[in-house]
């Protein structure tokens, strides 16, 4: 039988609590509620659902299963709760049986596994919660994915430290997930203790500069004539073909500068991601860089619903979420305008499902006037046009093929040149000491400083000695499991040569989840290890650490312009 102990030890927060305070254990049927001098638990569905200190929560609370729970090929609820000794409960369900053991400043927790499948337990953090420290090394923003064995959860001057080896993933619906992997036959142990903290907006403001979301300079764009565009959505933005419409983009106005967090197929910069809906890119919008110019649509994994009658109310909810991003794009710094597209239609075997994205429509151009201060927000007019065109259904289904993609990227070339006063054709300048931005996402003993993003990307390296026949390096997640990335790379180079190498991670959650990456080498020795975004020359650039900008190699239409250091012609 398989055994998970976590001890959840509560510390603390001022002097003066005696160590052997009694602790409060009620039992209400399938419920129960625990309370100490240092902290209050309760349950849902019998597990334990709320962890407060000093009346701040640190579980999410709504629209969830529960702040915590097991989760095999189900999730059951614990049943027959038993206060076996005043300060001890238990509960059984198919997956096993947990004893809760609640002591003056922990919670004892021992986890039983009598089923025959892998268990996780997760633990869903409040959204009140911005920062965690990973390790005492790493700060991170979040929702977002890593792993590690300490997780400090910041909230105001109280911290909660989950110490075990674990992963953190999100956004999941808009929240924050700890999960602890029990596979068959193995024995795991956490702690999770009570901390102060005493600066938690430093923390904050570091995180974001501690993995791949960076800051562009624009300074340059005066004198290029390059007008930056960041591109958010989901699949139709990123999946497949989707680099075709950056490509349709410039084949008009080849001035455009692409920004965002991801890369695709051609090596343009985008903040698209697959299976979004309107929610995820709002619990992301944070780490969506600052950018004069964005281009939104989204909205269409919003409406693929089942029933006629519930049209009304998922295109109203889907209208008032993009509403809401618009207006926190228009919150970022320096922006001039934001193109919000209607949505696609589509042609899926769900009809309704364009019904509810047309809907969206209609909602969103009659609340136009209202919802955007003036001048800001410029419509992008998809479906009237498109529903005129012969066959559109073949050029558009729910992913525009290159047919449909040429059909968008007219139209949106159109708007944002005359929303601009753009002449299509107009060419960019490359002003002196100036390059492309690169972020090399190898660090400290090949493992990458951040989980990497789903996307496409470069490889490069120097081949400094040849140990062993049939030389190779192995590209692949730290964390083993499903949807895990792997790629080995024969070494064909002779000794003292740059091997470069393409390399695909497959999309988020259809082949891929986010985790650091490690490199090893087999049969020789490199050095100078570059992995950064696909570029769309398809070449390495040349190699640095961290964020640099790149002004020695070639520069491809669709980069973004930056001057290098503090140079400036």
């Amino acid at each position: 039988m398989k055994l998970l102990k976590l001890i959840i030890a509560m510390l603390a927060m001022v002097t003066g609590f005696a160590a052997t305070a009694e602790v409060k254990v009620e039992v209400n049927g399938s419920e129960w509620k625990a309370v100490s001098p240092t902290y209050s638990a309760t349950s849902k569905k019998g597990y334990i659902n709320s962890i407060t200190i000093n009346s701040s929560e640190f579980l999410a609370q709504a629209n969830i299963v529960g702040g915590s729970y097991l989760c095999g090929k189900n999730m059951p609820a614990l049943k027959e709760i038993k206060q076996e000794k005043p300060n001890m409960i238990s509960g059984t369900c198919s997956l096993g049986k947990i004893i809760y053991t609640f002591n003056d400043n922990d919670i004892d927790l021992s986890y039983e596994n009598t089923s025959q499948e892998n268990v996780v337990y997760y633990f869903i953090i409040n959204p009140d919660v911005k920062t965690v420290l990973i390790d005492d090394t790493k700060v991170k923003e979040v929702p977002g994915t890593d792993s590690g064995s300490s997780f400090k959860w910041v909230l105001g001057q109280l911290a909660l430290d989950f110490k075990a080896e674990a992963r953190i993933w999100g956004p999941w619906k808009g929240f924050q997930v700890w999960e602890l992997a029990i596979p068959a036959g193995k024995t795991k142990t956490a702690i999770i203790v009570s901390r102060h903290n005493a600066d938690s907006a430093k923390l904050n403001q570091q995180a974001i500069k501690n993995n791949q979301y960076n800051d562009f300079d624009y300074s340059a764009v005066g004198k290029s004539g390059q007008i930056p565009l960041c591109m958010i959505g989901d699949s139709i933005t990123w999946y497949g073909k989707g680099d075709c419409w950056r490509k349709e983009l410039l084949a008009r106005l080849p001035n455009l500068a692409f920004v965002g967090t991801h890369t695709s197929m051609f090596g343009y910069s985008h903040a698209g991601e697959g299976g979004n809906g309107t929610g995820q890119v709002l619990a992301r919008i944070k780490y969506i860089p600052d950018c004069p110019y964005y281009n939104l649509l989204i909205g269409t994994n919003n409406t693929n619903i089942k029933k006629p009658d519930l049209i009304q109310e998922k295109s109203n909810q889907t209208a008032e979420d993009i509403i809401k991003i618009v207006n926190e794009l228009l919150k970022k710094k320096g922006v001039e305008k934001v193109f919000l597209s209607s949505i696609l239609p589509c042609a899926t075997d769900n009809p309704l499902r364009d019904q509810c994205n047309s809907a969206t429509n209609k909602i969103l151009r009659e609340k136009f006037d209202d919802a955007f201060p003036k001048d800001k927000v410029v419509w992008v007019e998809y479906e009237t046009p498109i529903r005129q065109v012969k066959d559109w259904e073949k050029k558009i289904f729910l992913h525009p093929n290159e047919e449909g993609y040429a059909l968008i990227g007219d139209i949106t070339a159109k708007t944002i040149s005359v929303a601009l006063n753009i002449k299509p054709g107009t060419e960019s300048v490359r002003p002196g000491n100036t390059g492309v931005r690169v972020v090399n996402l190898m660090g400290e003993n090949n493992i990458t400083v951040c989980p990497v993003i789903a996307g496409w990307y470069l490889l490069s390296c120097k081949v400094d000695t040849l140990t062993a026949p049939n030389p190779e390096i192995i590209l692949e997640s730290k964390i083993p499991g499903n949807n895990t990335f792997k790629q080995t790379i024969p070494v064909k180079a002779a000794q003292g040569e740059t091997i470069n190498t393409e390399i695909f991670t497959n999309y988020e959650g259809y082949g891929y989840t986010r985790d650091y990456l490690t490199l090893k080498a087999n049969g020789c020795t490199v050095s100078n290890v570059l992995l950064e975004k696909m570029r769309p020359s398809k070449k390495a650039s040349i190699y640095g650490k961290g964020s640099y900008v790149d002004t020695a190699s070639p520069v491809s239409k669709g980069e973004l312009l930056e001057y290098s250091s503090k140079l400036k012609e």
